[in-house]
């Protein structure tokens, strides 16, 4: 049996822009995960197998939009914004019924580092509220 591997959790995930408009999202979602300075997990940001990147298990980041930064230790990417939208949706919907109103909704990144380490973090963007306006039919 493999031994269990200890998984590293980002301190903070901030996401850019920190709210979206669900009629009209921004076409780029920018993610900035920041990791914990504990056990050296910092320096081991410049490791990460950009390839396992996903945005709640299903949606890899825009290709080629990966980078990381020393200092301080961070690691930033692109996801789509209209796949942003549409993960969105499907949690708000199993919130309630009839979503309408101010929602705040957390993502989670996950992805591994190239010796299988895996890593996790959670953030979170609030919707946009429209005036006036039904809420859009969640996607198909």
């Amino acid at each position: 049996m493999p031994a269990a591997v200890a998984m590293i959790v980002a301190e903070t995930v901030d996401f850019d822009p920190k709210d979206i408009d669900l009629y009209d999202p921004d076409e780029i979602v920018t993610a900035t995960i920041a990791f914990k300075s504990a056990h050296g997990e910092n320096e081991r940001v410049v490791e990460i197998n950009t390839s396992t990147v996903l945005l709640e298990g299903t949606h890899s980041p825009i290709p080629g939009s990966n980078s990381t930064s020393t200092k301080p230790f961070k690691y930033t990417c692109d996801f789509d914004g209209y796949d942003v939208r549409d993960i969105m949706w499907l949690k708000i919907c199993h919130m309630a019924p009839n979503p309408q109103g101010n929602y705040v909704v957390d993502l989670t990144i996950t992805g591994k580092l190239y010796d299988g380490t895996p890593f996790t973090g959670t953030g979170h963007i609030q919707v946009k509220p429209r005036r006036h306006s039904p809420p859009p039919p969640p996607p198909p």
